[in-house]
């Protein structure tokens, strides 16, 4: 079977420098790549590249297309409307489903242009959702936030104001284009209640598949697994902090109240913060002076080092659909504390795999933070479960074997 992707990121392969990219794209493709059955070729947005070119690599084929032609298109055109990116690069993807023939086209994610093949194809296209920026355009600032605060920042740096503005456009252009992706696309693949509900509102009718992430392999193949610490500080982990619906501001309001209370704690967070400053001028006070230690950049070999010295994964986003970071903290075996918001609900239950709180309550996190940290016994239940329920979750041949019926499905709906 030919299967053709859309990816919006390059793939690590084609990069080969060791960035995680995509990671759980880039570990699907691991997947796949070992399936005989399966003629893969990856397109994908190159515009960040300088002389991209086409090229085989462990028997994939990848083809790098370009959102833009000019320096005014790369600079402002495409940063101002999603419309612009999809009329550039859609013709380049159209051209090369007539080039390849494939008997498959799998899209990654419905809020980015490629979505839009479909209305030029008779060739079936699964979307596979991602996120959706509906919901995440309702959260976009937290409670008391606007984009004034980003303004106000800003000040007199006009570019950086108008960075603002053009990034506030471009948003409401996402939007649009997704609703035109989800009246367009006939097949879903996804992962959660919450993206199955998105679905089949936005699309009535339509056919939607369950296929579990893949995660990296850094994680698949750690041997270790997590263990109830002794150290009298405990240690805090959040991975992914880099907007505002991660609820950053939620993590340095809850770990002031922790540090106002005398616990003995560190937090990391591993990411880069782009909006630590705008928060911390809204909340009146410092992440370092509150014991949140901001990792910045992390490998995942890194990364895994931190989980699994630390007590509790703590989550605190405003929506998510199934995040990788939870789920890699799962498979190690850590307990989890998470906001009841999105496709977070699918992942685990409520006081079996962690503690579930909702959205912007600081003063709950800080309680259960310091309850859970005290309690050895229920930390190792919750370990116990999350790593049965996360190994299976993610176990390759699962995923591939969920793929390839959505892929065979679709085929057979589609001969009919």
């Amino acid at each position: 079977m030919r299967v053709l992707w859309f990816e919006i990121t390059v793939p690590g392969r084609y990069r080969d420098d060791g960035a995680p990219v995509a990671g759980w794209q880039d570990s699907l493709e691991n997947i796949v790549r070992g399936c005989k059955d399966i003629e893969l070729s990856i397109a994908f947005d190159a515009t960040d590249i300088k002389s991209a070119k086409e090229k085989e690599v462990d028997g994939v084929h990848y083809y790098p297309l370009v959102a833009h032609d000019n320096i005014i298109d790369r600079k402002f055109r495409n940063k101002y409307s999603a419309w612009n990116r999809s009329n550039k690069i859609i013709p380049q993807a159209v051209k090369l489903i007539e080039q390849i023939k494939p008997d498959i086209i799998q899209v990654f994610g419905s809020e980015w242009e490629f979505g839009q093949v479909a209305r030029y194809t008779d060739i079936p296209v699964v979307l596979h959702m991602q996120g959706c920026i509906a919901p995440y355009n309702n959260a976009l600032y937290p409670p008391g936030y606007s984009i004034n605060d980003e303004r106000v920042f800003a000040g007199l740096n006009l570019k950086r104001q108008f960075w603002i503005w053009k990034y506030n456009h471009y948003n409401k252009t996402r939007a649009e284009l997704e609703r035109s992706n989800f009246k367009a696309v006939k097949y879903y693949m996804g992962r959660t209640t919450w993206d199955k509900q998105l679905v089949e509102l936005f699309h009535p009718g339509a056919r939607y598949f369950f296929c579990s992430e893949a995660l990296r392999p850094s994680f698949i193949a750690n041997a270790q697994t997590w263990q109830p610490k002794t150290n009298k500080k405990v240690r805090l982990i959040t991975t992914g902090c880099d907007t505002h619906w991660k609820g950053m501001d939620t993590l340095l309001r809850t770990a002031h109240i922790l540090t106002k209370y005398g616990f003995d704690f560190e937090w990391l967070v591993a990411g880069n913060m782009g909006r630590q400053r705008v928060i911390e001028r809204k909340e009146r006070m410092e992440f370092r002076d509150n014991n949140v230690k901001i990792l910045g950049f992390t490998k995942a070999d890194k990364l895994t080092e931190y989980l699994l010295s630390s007590d509790i994964y703590v989550h605190t986003a405003y929506i998510d659909n199934s995040p990788n970071s939870i789920c890699e903290a799962q498979y190690l075996g850590l307990p989890i504390i998470s906001t009841f918001v999105g496709g977070i609900p699918s992942l685990f239950e409520d006081q079996k795999g962690g503690v579930f709180l909702p959205a912007n309550a600081s003063e709950n996190m800080a309680y259960e933070i310091m309850s859970l940290s005290r309690d050895k016994i229920r930390q190792q239940q919750y370990s116990d479960y999350n790593m049965k329920v996360a190994r299976e979750r993610h176990d390759p041949s699962n995923i591939l074997k969920d793929l390839l019926s959505c892929y065979q499905a679709v085929k057979e709906d589609t001969c009919q």
